[in-house]
């Protein structure tokens, strides 16, 4: 596939998570936007553990990063959760300059999604942390959370961003801890 055409493509996916964000009935409260969101992670990880991709222990340590802990997720529509986990691939297969097929094959193998983006890893962790973040975003200019909602959800995000683009693939279990950052 040539580089317009992949250009055309992630134009096309873009739009298609645009509209299907823009879809979705406003979230009024920092709670909702926080179901919301673990739902969105939690699908692309059940989904990966499903597919043989990662481990039950490497989706528990990435979904951990998500606080409270124990808020449980409302279901998505499977429609969504399907455009949820297609972006997300999509993100990352853009950034490696591959198919969705040949990045999975690779993490399933034992790579980190930071080995299979190469050089482009710190494009795509920021491209997939805006793309989790934008309705917390969207929410705190409408009004609708305040700044220090928005910045937890925000923090949250990045750090199961940061926790997924570290954890080596396959089904071993092995969890990659990220060092801590003072």
């Amino acid at each position: 596939m040539t580089r317009t055409a992949r250009r055309l493509v992630t134009l096309a996916v873009s739009l298609v998570a645009l509209f299907a964000v823009a879809a979705v009935p406003a979230q009024a409260s920092e709670s909702a936007l926080r179901e919301r969101t673990h739902a969105r992670i939690g699908a692309i990880l059940s989904d990966a553990v499903v597919s043989g991709v990662y481990s039950v222990a490497q989706e528990n340590y990435v979904t951990s990063a998500l606080l409270p802990t124990y808020v449980d997720p409302k279901d998505l529509s499977a429609k969504v959760e399907e455009r949820t986990i297609d972006a997300f691939w999509d993100i990352v297969a853009d950034g490696a300059g591959t198919s969705v097929g040949a990045v999975q094959a690779r993490v399933a193998n034992g790579a980190s999604l930071m080995r299979v983006t190469g050089d482009a890893s710190p494009d795509v962790q920021e491209r997939l942390y805006r793309w989790l973040s934008r309705p917390i975003v969207e929410a705190q200019f409408d009004g609708r959370i305040s700044a220090t909602e928005s910045a937890t959800l925000r923090d949250d995000i990045a750090r199961s961003v940061d926790r997924l683009m570290r954890q080596p693939g396959g089904s071993d279990g092995k969890v990659a801890v990220s060092p801590r950052l003072n």
